[in-house]
């Protein structure tokens, strides 16, 4: 059989591609392929997933009509980040279905669809512009005549960018996001330093001459190059008032006509020049001086908020439509607006959202959140009077509505038509009067509140559920991390748990952010570091409210490896060579400075994350790239941690860790931890061994060593969880890095099995200022061995009953399943289990037994490329 017969086999698919949310909120995507009779194949971002296939299950659910999916992993601050789950999912679908239009209705999708119908010879809106209109910076590239003056910085360079010679006000913009996030109006150069030096390491941004003067958007309608139709969108946003961008309103059409014919010719021409075929558009202007049109950025897809609905509200017409026929190859045309829309958002006091009331216009708000639908807004005939059509709330009663950073900061809106705009400017007035949005002051269970913790760690809250009366702990966590770890209803999950509250945990340029938004509890009695990437702010926080803690000093060093390398320097405290890496040449220059060797790491990060050991023949410049990408989105708030990074002399040795619970200034209880870490060029530690055993004076030299760098740096009360390497030819012990928080990787478990004690209890007992925590002896040996299988996807796994079952084996955890996927080694987080035993013999026969235990598990993988991996609890 031919291949004309078998694709006429084949049953008719149109892919579109974006937000599952997006594409369920308004159905008329979805209505309109049904009617056609073609299966729906959606391409949408992986963290929708079990929703997806929870509502695709619902026949009342507009997703029960989507056929098949396919989850893609990828960052929007990230080039091309999403196209190869995309490209893999086309080219599964390209053999089962005979794919007959795509569609892109979502800001990350534009470039795979665009490759995708490029591919297959349907409509798309051509490569040129299916790469520009992803790309801020190519956008100037292509159009320099109607773009601002720009700066373009790529990752690496934030350092060699004279934020002195500019001329303020500038706009710092990242390249690749959407919703206004992370677009901030800055007036000065100190405060430009601080977003070039906080935002992540990975992403372009610009920095780009500040526009003034009213917004607009162009949606065009293209086919085949031709511009079939287009109309100007007034904007309202937050820049009037604030060094945001968030968008505040829409109107429909424009209601300044002076602007229209100029919008209108730019905008053609700026399509012209990008080459874009067939879509829609979405290209947002400002009139600048003298009336230039200035270019904000254009996307190849629909535009978003309820801009579709005041189309078809203004016309009588859907758009959605006609942009499946567009996608479809067949004739379109679109009416001339005939009335009048306009969507608003509110602004609102920030604080809980307890309710949403409308007095007087005889209809509710609609409760719709991030993740309902719209209601179907019927349009009316031209001349029916002013009319409020909705009231929408885009998020849950009960939610925490902070300040407009991004439009998904929006909480209420409202849908308004008329036949002037006269009508539809009173009409506002009248509907802002009547909304009220009643948000209350975030209620702390102060009562009962005595430990606040800076950071979520499952492990450590199933041990306060033990160690601390029920609603006694207070989480503080990042909006984005909570989100991310899904922590709603943390305190049906802990006993212990009075409240999650979202706070700025992760912000350490200003610890202060967290010190004004949490009140003091008046029982309170301790603040406890949870995360490497909270140790900061709790800092900052015990010492507002006088309570024991690290002090902000010591902890702003712990968190930098570059600044607690020179803070040690002339102390007394043996290191490594090293120096401040800002790209692959200064790790080229290092390393042909140091035997051909060198150790390449990220200055803030944890779990050897991004750390590499580099040989004389290593690829210098594609081990810079994986070093500044490797990342924690699910543990990170992502716009605030400057990225830094080292390059430092590669010693030889037996590596250990030294944990030390600390009181005031004084170092008590000590611990030793052997380990042993992968022969590769990531060094992750495959085992630990508690205590370590190492001669008298070894031992000695390292309990000297914590304590000259704990008065060094002037940490106060505490744990250090420090890691040394033995060099030289008399092993003397030089520091790689210490942290403020405990340690990880199973080691409490092993201390406490090994000691006999509760280290939690004891850095408790120290921030709580009950006094220190005496040394003592060990009792026993302790010992972890990790999990390491080969890379792969998981074919079966096997002998875990019987590991558990062996001699002197504690604990067996296994983090893979069948049907999973095994990544590469190359930090903690892609280990696949562990396996812990004691010994009353002494820490070798606990590492004997570990490791017998461990070799009985068998994880069988098959290769295969498997999606990023995703970060884990770090103890």
């Amino acid at each position: 059989m031919d291949e004309p017969q078998r694709r006429e086999q084949r049953p008719p698919a149109f892919v579109l591609a974006g937000s599952f949310l997006v594409v369920c909120r308004s159905p008329a995507y979805l209505d309109e392929l049904a009617r056609r009779g073609l299966k729906i194949l959606l391409i949408t971002p992986a963290g929708a997933r079990d929703e997806a296939l929870a509502r695709a299950a619902d026949p009342a659910h507009p997703a029960a009509g989507i056929h098949d999916f396919a989850f893609v992993d990828g960052d929007p601050g990230r080039d091309n980040s999403f196209l190869p789950g995309a490209v893999a999912a086309a080219l599964r679908w390209r053999e089962e279905y005979d794919i007959v239009g795509a569609c892109a209705v979502g800001e990350t999708q534009v470039e795979p669809v665009g490759l995708l119908a490029d591919a297959l010879g349907l409509p798309g809106p051509g490569l040129r512009a299916s790469r520009a209109c992803r790309s801020k910076y190519l956008q100037r590239w292509y159009l320099p005549e109607y773009s601002p003056a720009v700066v373009v910085v790529p990752p690496g360079e934030r350092d060699r960018v004279d934020v002195a010679s500019l001329a303020y006000p500038v706009v710092f913009k990242p390249a690749g996001r959407h919703s206004s996030s992370g677009v901030e109006s800055v007036d000065g150069p100190a405060r430009l330093r601080e977003l070039l030096a906080g935002h992540p390491a990975h992403e372009t941004v610009l920095v780009e001459e500040k526009a003034a003067g009213q917004e607009f958007s162009v949606e065009s309608l293209v086919q085949g190059g031709r511009i079939v139709f287009a109309s100007v969108t007034r904007k309202d946003t937050t820049d009037t008032h604030a060094p945001t961008f968030v968008e505040l309103s829409h109107t429909v059409p424009g209601d300044r006509p002076d602007h229209a014919e100029t919008l209108l010719t730019a905008n053609a021409s700026a399509l012209d020049t990008l080459g874009f075929r067939d879509g829609v558009a979405h290209a947002e202007w400002r009139i600048g001086a003298e009336g230039r049109p200035v270019l904000m950025e254009v996307a190849a897809r629909p535009p978003g908020d309820g801009l579709c609905v005041l189309y078809e509200l203004a016309t009588g017409a859907s758009l959605e439509r006609q942009i499946i026929r567009i996608a479809l190859g067949e004739p379109v045309t679109y009416p001339a607006p005939t009335r009048f829309a306009r969507q608003v958002y509110l602004e609102h006091t920030p604080g809980i959202l307890r309710d949403v009331a409308v007095d007087g216009f005889g209809i509710a708000p609609a409760w719709v959140g991030e993740r309902g639908l719209w209601p179907h807004l019927e349009p009316g005939p031209p001349d029916a009077p002013p009319t409020l059509r909705a009231v929408l709330v885009h998020q849950d009663r009960g939610a925490r509505l902070g300040e407009l950073h991004s439009s998904e900061d929006r909480a209420v809106s409202f849908i308004i038509d008329a036949p002037t705009v006269d009508g539809l400017a009173a009409l506002e007035a009248e509907v802002r009067a009547a909304i009220t949005v009643d948000t209350a002051a975030e209620a702390l269970p102060e009562a009962s509140v005595t430990h606040v913790l800076v950071g979520y760690s499952p492990v450590m809250l199933g041990k306060l559920d033990g160690l601390l009366p029920v609603g006694s702990v207070l989480v503080l966590e990042e909006p984005d991390v909570i989100e991310a770890r899904g922590l709603a209803g943390l305190s049906d999950r802990h006993a212990c748990v009075a409240a999650l509250l979202p706070a700025p945990t992760q912000d350490e340029a200003h610890p202060e952010r967290l010190v004004r938004a949490v009140s003091r509890p008046p029982q309170v009695r301790a603040v406890v570091p949870v995360v490497e990437y909270g140790v900061v702010t709790a800092a900052a926080l015990a010492e507002e409210w006088g309570l024991p803690g690290a002090g902000v000093k010591a902890a702003h060093l712990l968190r930098d490896k570059g600044l607690l390398r020179a803070a040690l320097t002339g102390t007394g405290t043996l290191q490594p060579d090293w120096a401040p890496a800002t790209g692959p040449e200064t790790v080229a220059a290092f390393r042909a400075a140091h035997g051909g060797e060198a150790v390449l790491k990220p200055a803030g990060r944890q779990a050897s994350l991004g750390v590499q050991l580099l040989g004389p023949d290593d690829d210098v410049t594609a081990a810079w790239a994986h070093t500044t990408t490797a990342d924690e989105p699910t543990l990170r708030a992502r716009p605030r941690e400057p990225a830094r990074y080292l390059v430092e002399q590669r010693l030889h040795g037996p590596e250990v860790s030294v944990e030390a619970v600390v009181h005031e200034g004084v170092v008590g209880f000590l611990n030793i931890t052997a380990k042993t870490v992968r022969d590769s060029r990531h060094p992750v530690e495959t085992g630990h061994t508690v205590p370590a055993p190492l001669p008298e004076d070894t031992g000695a030299e390292l309990r000297r060593s914590l304590v000259r760098l704990a008065q060094s740096i002037g940490f106060r009360s505490g744990i250090l969880h420090s890691e040394w390497l033995l060099a030289g030819p008399d092993g003397r012990p030089h520091l790689i890095e210490c942290a403020g928080r405990m340690p990880g990787g199973g080691i409490t478990v092993l201390i406490d099995e090994a000691y006999g004690t509760d280290i939690l209890s004891c850095l408790l007992r120290v921030l709580e200022g009950r006094g220190p925590v005496e040394p003592r002896p060990a009792l026993k040996g302790a010992a972890v061995r990790f999990l390491t299988p080969p890379p792969g996807r998981v074919a079966r796994v096997s002998g875990a009953g019987r590991a558990r079952e062996a001699e002197g084996v504690h604990a067996v955890h296994l983090g893979v399943e069948p049907g999973g996927v095994v990544r590469p080694v190359t930090s903690s987080w892609e280990r696949a289990g562990f396996v812990i035993a004691t010994a009353e013999e002494g820490p070798a026969a606990a590492r004997r037994l570990a490791e017998r235990a461990a070799a009985l598990i068998d994880i069988a993988t098959e290769p295969e490329a498997g999606p990023e991996s995703v970060p884990g609890e770090e103890g």
